[in-house]
């Protein structure tokens, strides 16, 4: 069996719990771009999630404080980063800082907003930080669309020129 090249990774900060429907998506459009989700928390500890009635279990790879973002290509903030909007931002910040794209989906674009120095947008905004600009989106597929362009945008940038 042939396999393709490995994927990249994307560093996907969660914190308490992990929204299923959301991650999943994250995933989705990783995958159309040979890219993957690696979950990073504040704390090393096993985190739930609800899909439906079902409760699942996921475990973090690694801690913020432990992290080698030369390992990842971007950073994925997921919905409940800021309910520990310090360690989000301390990762976010550090990505930025490294010329790495930020990506906040909804319920979390105020960490990077702050980041950016702009007024903080709605619960339902999905945004990107890319070299200190902050774009965003809130329309109803702003979580698939922002990912899809900013990663698409990485593997543009990474091609060799023609």
């Amino acid at each position: 069996m042939k396999h393709g090249p490995r994927p990249s990774r994307v560093a996907a900060f969660v914190a308490e719990s992990v929204n299923v429907q959301q991650l999943q998506t994250a995933n989705d459009a990783l995958a159309r771009h040979n890219r993957r989700a690696v979950l990073v928390s504040g704390q090393q500890a096993l985190l739930r999630g609800k899909n439906g009635g079902t409760e699942i279990n996921f475990a973090v790879a690694e801690t913020v404080a432990d992290i080698d973002e030369a390992r990842y290509d971007a950073l994925i903030l997921l919905e409940d980063a800021a309910t520990q909007k310090e360690s989000a931002t301390a990762l976010a910040k550090l990505f930025s800082e490294k010329g790495k794209p930020v990506i906040a989906l909804t319920g979390s674009a105020s960490v990077i907003a702050t980041l950016a120095g702009t007024d903080t947008p709605s619960d339902t905004t999905s945004a990107a930080l890319i070299d200190g600009h902050l774009y965003a989106s809130d329309d109803a597929d702003s979580e698939w669309k922002i990912i899809d362009a900013v990663i698409g945008r990485l593997q543009r940038e990474a091609a060799p020129a023609a």
